[in-house]
């Protein structure tokens, strides 16, 4: 089993010197914003302690509820501290990283209470997606403008209704507290921040030497929400394509989704394509490959782990699908993502109306 650790500062150090950043995780963290963060923030002291001796650094504290080894996403421990008492701590910054084990956490009192608590005596609290719930949970984010990923902004607004929503933004700031739409953004945040703290120039400086680091924002990876008219229909047909987000890894038949929402499989069908202009096997195919395409460039997982962890059989199923939509292997294009020195990201999959052909064979399923 594989351990990350960070060099980091005691959560109650009393170093006045040192901007001290905590990073909030929790089970199913994902791991590439842990990181994202982390190295910018890493690399951003290194160049303040280089060209700028004597200035104001960062340090780093990995925090949990009660500290320990904690499981990310992609199945390394990270070692955490736990969290400190409200009133005897160091931090300027906290941000909360996505992951599944957030929607578990905002519903413990423990964390909830000292975030509360704790609002008042921080400089800025961000959080990522599904941390974003985290945040809402603490009412940190009442009567503030905030976002979430799009798969998500129903639910956000059911449960926390006093959060103004906006749900084209991909990251928000109102009065200190951030919000990022997606994973992956983190180092988008921890940029901001240093740009905030330091100037544009240090900023850039930063984001050119984090190795894979891409700007999401203005090119992004993520899957786009179905504008849809409001009636009943296009209601579950939203539903319907958020249930496929969230069960890609599982064994998914078209009945299934059907009975998700209560329509028939042939209405399903029908409405789901007039809707979109998708098939449900289209989207399907679509969302499975944007997930590969981001574990190949955000993790060194092998390819046939990543495979079965986005819905697919093994990772010659999957190469022989990158070879036909992006006429190379999955290898190559990790290889070109890490290589780019254009930040930019690669063509995305071809719509559907000329894209996907066999769909039958290509899902496996």
């Amino acid at each position: 089993m594989e351990l990350l650790s960070f060099k980091t500062l005691a959560p109650n150090s009393d170093v006045k010197s040192i901007k001290h950043i905590g990073i909030i995780v929790f089970d199913g963290v994902i791991l590439a914003d842990v990181i994202g963060a982390a190295d910018v923030f890493s690399v951003g002291d290194k160049l303040i302690s280089s060209v700028f001796p004597g200035a104001i650094g960062y340090a780093i504290t990995m925090l949990s509820i009660e500290g320990g080894s904690i499981r990310s996403s992609a199945s390394v421990q990270i070692m955490t501290a736990p969290l400190p008492p409200h009133d005897n701590h160091s931090f300027d910054t906290l941000l909360i990283i996505s992951g599944t084990g957030n929607f578990d956490a905002y519903s413990d009192p423990r964390l909830i209470n000292w975030l509360q608590n704790i609002e008042g005596s921080v400089r800025r609290i961000a959080a990522i997606c599904t941390g974003v719930f985290v945040m809402g949970a603490a009412g940190l984010l009442n009567n503030r403008r905030a976002t979430t990923h799009w798969a998500l902004q129903d639910k956000l607004s059911k449960e926390f209704p006093k959060i103004l929503l906006e749900r084209d933004a991909k990251m928000i700031e109102d009065s200190g507290m951030f919000t990022a739409s997606d994973i992956g953004m983190a180092s988008d945040i921890a940029l901001s921040f240093l740009e905030s703290d330091l100037g544009p120039a240090v900023a850039k400086r930063v984001a050119e030497s984090v190795i894979g680091y891409q700007r999401r924002r203005e090119n992004p990876l993520a899957i786009k929400p179905f504008k849809l008219h409001e009636t009943q229909t296009s209601n579950k047909i939203e539903q319907a394509s958020r249930w496929f987000v969230e069960h890609m890894a599982e064994r998914i038949d078209m009945l299934s989704a059907a009975n998700y929402v209560s329509m028939s499989e042939r209405n399903f069908q029908r409405q789901f394509k007039l809707s979109t202009g998708w098939t449900p096997s289209e989207y399907l195919l679509h969302i499975r490959l944007e997930a590969v395409r981001q574990q190949l460039t955000e993790t060194d997982l092998p390819v046939d782990k990543i495979a079965r962890r986005c819905g697919f059989l093994n990772g010659e199923h999957v190469a022989k699908l990158f070879r036909k939509h992006l006429s190379m292997s999955p290898c190559e294009y990790r290889k070109n993502e890490r290589n780019s020195k254009q930040m930019s990201l690669l063509p995305q999959v071809p719509p559907p109306s000329y894209a996907y052909k066999s769909f039958n064979n290509e899902m496996g399923h």
